[in-house]
């Protein structure tokens, strides 16, 4: 019996403790990869409407303020998307403040919190399910 544990306890190393002992090979798989890479992609293309929409607009726009925390939850998006890959817990944190960041920015400018809440929480509950599966793996 004891032979067994041994055996057993080689070929599948604790998951809670990383160590240089008990290696883990981190896979992410097809979803998660794609999640994050449409995080990623998510925060470039705020970066590219906002400077769009600021090249091209002739007529007063948003306050600046709003414009500057607009960059700052794309670039957050971005930052987030990077760290996740890099297997980071905080990432998935700093994801979820820029959601509710836009969220917060979205029903300011709008009015429409449905609209805003749903487009926004629904890509982010998503990807927390796919890395649900991975957090183990997650520094």
């Amino acid at each position: 019996m004891s032979n067994n544990k041994q055996t057993h306890a080689k070929k599948h190393p604790p998951r809670s403790k990383h160590s240089k002992n008990h290696p883990v090979h981190k896979e992410r798989g097809f979803w998660l990869a794609a999640a994050i890479v449409v995080v990623i992609l998510h925060g470039l293309l705020m970066l590219g409407i906002i400077y769009g929409e600021q090249y091209l607009q002739q007529t007063d726009g948003p306050p600046t303020w709003f414009v500057l925390s607009t960059i700052a939850v794309a670039i957050a998006d971005i930052v987030a998307g990077i760290a996740l890959w890099r297997w980071k817990q905080w990432g998935l944190t700093l994801y979820l403040v820029a959601t509710l960041v836009i969220i917060g920015l979205g029903i300011m400018a709008t009015g429409y919190a449905m609209f805003w809440a749903f487009s926004r929480l629904i890509p982010f509950v998503i990807v927390g399910y796919i890395i649900r599966s991975r957090w183990q793996y997650f520094e």
